[in-house]
C-alpha cells in the first residue's frame, strides 16, 4: 500500500493586468509511487489541475499574468492591514484599480506618446515642406 495523505490548500492569486486578486481552493494529494519518489497531485472541484503557480488565468479578464503567492499570504497581509477577507473571490475596490491602472496607462507614458508624435508632425511636415520647394523649382 502506498503512503500519502491529502490536506486542503487555499491559494491567493493576483492578475498584473487587471488588478483582480482572488483566492482559490485546492485539494492536494501527497503519495509515495511505491519506488521511493514523492507524487503531488492537485485537483480544484475534484478534477486533476496544474500546480498553482502554473497555468492560472484570470477568471475576470483571462489574461495569463497571473501572480500566485503562498497559501495564506493574502490572509495574512490582510490582518495586517486590518482589510476583511471574504470568502473566495473578491476584486479590490473597481475605482482604485481603475484608476490605479488608467493612472499607470495615461499619467506615465502620455508624455512619452506626446513628445514622440509632436516629433513625428514636425518631421513629416519638414519633408512635405522640402518636396513642395523641391517640385516648384
Amino acid at each position: 500500500m502506498r503512503e500519502g495523505f491529502s490536506t486542503q490548500e487555499k491559494w491567493p492569486f493576483g492578475c498584473q493586468h487587471c488588478w483582480f486578486v482572488w483566492e482559490d481552493d485546492y485539494e492536494v494529494h501527497r503519495r509515495s509511487d511505491g519506488h521511493g519518489n514523492d507524487v503531488t497531485m492537485w485537483y480544484r472541484s475534484g478534477v486533476p489541475v496544474q500546480p498553482p503557480w502554473s497555468g492560472v488565468l484570470c477568471p475576470r479578464c483571462g489574461d495569463i499574468g497571473v501572480k500566485s503567492f503562498p497559501s495564506g499570504y493574502l490572509r495574512r497581509h490582510a490582518e495586517l492591514l486590518s482589510l476583511p477577507v471574504t470568502a473566495a473571490r473578491f476584486p479590490l475596490e473597481q475605482g482604485t484599480a481603475r484608476a490605479t491602472r488608467d493612472a499607470r496607462r495615461h499619467g506615465v507614458f502620455f508624455p512619452v506618446y506626446a513628445a514622440l508624435a509632436t516629433a513625428l508632425v514636425l518631421l513629416m511636415g519638414l519633408e512635405i515642406f522640402e518636396f513642395a520647394t523641391r517640385t516648384i523649382h
